[in-house]
C-alpha cells in the first residue's frame, strides 16, 4: 500500500511539474510567436481577415508585433486618407516578421505624406499570391471603390498559360463579408475557439513544428516551376496570348492606376554570387503591361546592384539563413523607393 501511495505521489508531482513547465513555456511563447486569429471569407478583397483590433507576435524570422486595425488588416491605427493607394499581396506585403514602420507600404506612406494618415492602405494577406489577388479583383474594387491605385506585389511570375486564364475567374464580392459583421455573427462556440487559440500559443507552435517535421520527412516530389524546358514549351505556345488576355481583363475591370511589383526570389551559390530564381517571364510582362497602361516594376536589377555594390541581401534575417524566407527591411526600403518613382511619374 505504501509503495502504491509513493508511486501515486510521484506521478502527481510529475504531472504538476509538466503543467508548470507548459504554463511557463506558454507564457514565453507569447513573446516569441503568437500569430493573430483569422476570419475566413469567400467573397471579398482577400481570402480572409485577421481578428480586428488585436495584436500578434511574430518572431520566427526577424521580430515584430503586428497591429490589426478595425477592418481586420495589418495597419497602424491611423485614419485612411481621402486619396489613398491599396497595396495587396501575400505575406511579404502583410509584413510578417517586419515592424510596421519598416514595411514597404509604410515607408512609401511616409514618402507620400507627412500627415498622420494612411495614404497607402495595406490589405496584404498571407497566402494571397498573385493569381489569388487577381481572382479577388472584384472584391478589391468593391471594398475600396475610391482608391487611387492598386499595387499588387508578387515574388514569382511562374504562372503558366492555364493559371493566367484561371486568374480571371472572379470569386465575387459580398459587402456583408466584412470583419465587423463576421465577428459579430460568430457563434458562442466559435468565439470561444478563437479566444482559446489566442490564449494557447504554445499549442499552435507545437502544431506548426509538427507540420514542419512532417514536411521535412516527406518524400520530395519533382517540380517544374522553374524548369527551362517546361517554360520554353509555354513561351512557344499560347502563353503570350494568355498574358495579354489577363492584362486586358484587369484593365477592363478598372481605370485606376495598376502597379505590379515583382521581386524575384534569390539564392547564394558557393562562390558568393547572388542568383535570381526566375523563369524569365519578365520580358513578356514588360512587353504586354504597357499596352494596357499597367505599370510593371521589376526589382531584379535593383537587388543585383545592391548586392554587388553593398553586399545587401534582400531575403533573410539575422536569425535565419541569408537569402531565404521573407524579404527583409533593406528590400522593403528598395521596393518603396521604386514604387515612389513610378507613382511620382
Amino acid at each position: 500500500m505504501r509503495k502504491f501511495k509513493s508511486v501515486f505521489i510521484q506521478v502527481i508531482q510529475w504531472g504538476v511539474a509538466i503543467l508548470c513547465a507548459a504554463f511557463i513555456m506558454n507564457l514565453l511563447t507569447f513573446t516569441f510567436y503568437n500569430p493573430c486569429q483569422e476570419l475566413i471569407r469567400k467573397q471579398g478583397a482577400t481570402t480572409g481577415f485577421l481578428l480586428p483590433d488585436s495584436k500578434g507576435v511574430y518572431g520566427l524570422e526577424g521580430y515584430c508585433i503586428a497591429n490589426i486595425d478595425e477592418n481586420g488588416y495589418v495597419n497602424r491605427d491611423l485614419k485612411r486618407a481621402s486619396d489613398y493607394y491599396i497595396v495587396t499581396g501575400a505575406s511579404h506585403t502583410e509584413g510578417l516578421f517586419i515592424p510596421l514602420k519598416n514595411r514597404y507600404s509604410d515607408i512609401l506612406n511616409s514618402m507620400l505624406t507627412d500627415k498622420d494618415e494612411l495614404k497607402v492602405y495595406n490589405i496584404g494577406r498571407s497566402g494571397n499570391f498573385f493569381s489569388i489577388v487577381l481572382q479577388h479583383l472584384d472584391g478589391i474594387i468593391g471594398e475600396f471603390p475610391d482608391a487611387k491605385a492598386i499595387i499588387i506585389e508578387t515574388d514569382s511570375l511562374a504562372y503558366d498559360t492555364k493559371a493566367l486564364y484561371d486568374s480571371q475567374i472572379q470569386v465575387g464580392y459580398d459587402p456583408s463579408e466584412n470583419a465587423k459583421d463576421m465577428l459579430a455573427g460568430l457563434s458562442t462556440g466559435g468565439l470561444y475557439k478563437i479566444k482559446i487559440k489566442q490564449a494557447l500559443p504554445l499549442i499552435r507552435e507545437l502544431h506548426k513544428q509538427y507540420l514542419t517535421y512532417q514536411e521535412a520527412n516527406s518524400e520530395k516530389t519533382s517540380s517544374d516551376i522553374l524548369d527551362p524546358d517546361f517554360w520554353a514549351a509555354e513561351y512557344s505556345g499560347d502563353f503570350e496570348n494568355a498574358l495579354d488576355s489577363l492584362m486586358s481583363f484587369i484593365r477592363s475591370k478598372t481605370d485606376k492606376q495598376v502597379i505590379i511589383l515583382y521581386h524575384p526570389a534569390i539564392e547564394l551559390d558557393k562562390e558568393g554570387n547572388m542568383n535570381l530564381l526566375t523563369n524569365h517571364a519578365e520580358v513578356y510582362y514588360k512587353k504586354i503591361c504597357p499596352k494596357y497602361d499597367i505599370d510593371f516594376i521589376d526589382m531584379s536589377e535593383v537587388f543585383i546592384k545592391a548586392y554587388e555594390e553593398d553586399y545587401i541581401i534582400p531575403y533573410g534575417f539575422n536569425n535565419t539563413t541569408p537569402g531565404s524566407g521573407h524579404i527583409n527591411a533593406a528590400a522593403h526600403r528598395m521596393m518603396a523607393e521604386e514604387l515612389y518613382k513610378v507613382i511620382k511619374e
